[in-house]
């Protein structure tokens, strides 16, 4: 049971390092767009290393942490979440249970998050990082149905 939360709160910071990383990044597009519509100098740009860091980081982590829990050698670190590597049939009948779950979420909440998205030319301005935000949001909740199906079935 320990390793399904530590492996819900790899996800989970994975996501927020994702998250800032999406942000510095855009924050550097819509810099870039400013120098374009006046290319007068002197102009800068400027991004933040650290998100990029994390995100490097993270992903060394996971990979380690990955490699540690699957016994064979052939891992592959696209394997996301680290639950799909069953090892037996109960393993995956709760992958299996826990996946429906997660497609359904995602059946209902799709046509949210695009509805939400069609907001976005109402706050440009003040919330730039709003479609980003809302498709990660999907992400987490989706991880989090995931991961509360999981831990039920291994109650």
């Amino acid at each position: 049971m320990s390793n399904v939360i530590k492996s819900y709160l790899l996800n989970v910071v994975s996501l927020l390092c994702v998250g800032w990383f999406l942000y510095d990044f855009l924050s550097l597009n819509i810099q870039f767009s400013e120098v374009m519509t006046d290319p007068e100098p002197p102009w800068e740009i400027t991004m933040s290393i650290g998100s990029f860091a994390s995100l490097i980081v993270l992903l060394t982590v996971s990979f380690f942490y990955y490699r540690a829990r699957k016994k064979t050698k052939n891992v592959s670190p696209l394997l996301f979440p680290f639950e799909f590597a069953e090892e037996d049939e109960r393993e995956k009948m709760i992958t299996a249970e826990a996946c429906k779950k997660a497609f359904v979420f995602l059946l209902f909440s799709i046509p949210i998050g695009a509805i939400l998205i069609a907001f976005y030319p109402l706050l440009p301005n003040s919330f730039s990082f709003y479609p980003i935000a809302v498709l990660l949001l999907l992400s987490l909740v989706q991880l989090t149905v995931y991961y509360v199906s999981i831990s039920k079935i291994y109650r």
